[in-house]
């Protein structure tokens, strides 16, 4: 059942992109907020006039005249902004209800020495949020009740699916799902070139290798079954893909994920 509890509330996004417009497309298409009620503000006029076009909602480029009678605000910008947001417009912030934060590393505590009476919510979308097939994690700051964590959840929902997580695992959630879209893509574009470099055409290529891992992926989430098992049933004994398995086990694939992973964790935990 779909949350309509901020329907008729005010819900201003400071920074407003592709993420901030994953969630306001999600919101408007499912009726979770009016998008009249929705104030997207961004350094960029062409951005906020894209915003406007394609989902009727308000722009403004002032934070401050955004800010005003915010009953929810969305700190969606780049993490490296947040410290002068913070302190250039904690006083008009303050004045929301609740404030969500959808930017890697930063902890609801640093929120908190700007924002120590707010309720603050802390959110990890990736970018398959786009397409409404999102992994969102969500946890919530010292104020925060279960019921503040849940509703923001709630909302989350109508672009992919949500976790309700403690805090101190959110930097591993960043480096594994929230990055993870880009391990994916990346993987992809090995596949095809190698596919291409042994003859095969660029558009059977392309149109094979994204099937394959569109197919994997749903497999995964509707087989019942857990990636390993999964992989075993594909791998038969002295069959194709057990060489390639044999392979990457012999140059140390499984290491390279995890250090590549955890790089990506420590640079979390130091934004």
């Amino acid at each position: 059942m779909i949350n309509k509890k901020f329907y008729d509330k005010k819900i201003v996004f400071i920074g407003s992109g592709n993420m901030a417009e994953a969630i306001i497309a999600g919101f408007v298409k499912n009726d979770i907020v009016k998008s009249s009620n929705i104030v997207c503000n961004d350094i960029s006029e062409e951005r906020l006039s894209i915003l406007s076009h394609k989902y009727a909602v308000e722009i403004q480029q002032d934070k401050s005249q955004a800010l005003e009678n915010a009953e929810v605000v969305f700190l969606s910008t780049k993490p490296q902004h947040f410290d002068t947001i913070l302190k250039e417009h904690s006083d008009e912030i303050k004045k929301a209800k609740l404030i969500v934060s959808v930017a890697a590393g930063i902890s609801t505590e640093f929120i908190e020495k700007f924002l120590p009476k707010n309720i603050v919510v802390r959110a990890m979308p990736n970018t398959p949020a786009l397409v409404g097939k999102g992994a969102i994690a969500v946890c919530g700051g010292k104020n925060a009740s279960k019921e503040n964590i849940q509703d923001i959840a709630d909302m989350f929902s109508v672009i992919g699916r949500v976790e309700c997580v403690e805090e101190k695992i959110m930097n591993a959630i960043t480096a594994v799902s929230g990055s993870g879209p880009a391990y994916v893509f990346y993987l992809s574009e090995i596949m095809r070139n190698t596919a291409e470099q042994f003859g095969v055409p660029a558009d059977v290529a392309k149109h094979l290798v994204y099937q394959t891992i569109y197919g994997a992926g749903t497999m995964l989430i509707e087989s019942g079954l857990d990636d390993t098992i999964l992989r075993k049933h594909v791998t038969s004994p002295g069959g194709t893909t057990e060489k390639a398995i044999e392979d990457f086990e012999n140059n140390n694939f499984r290491q390279i994920v995890f250090s590549a992973i955890e790089k990506a964790k420590k640079r979390s935990e130091e934004l």
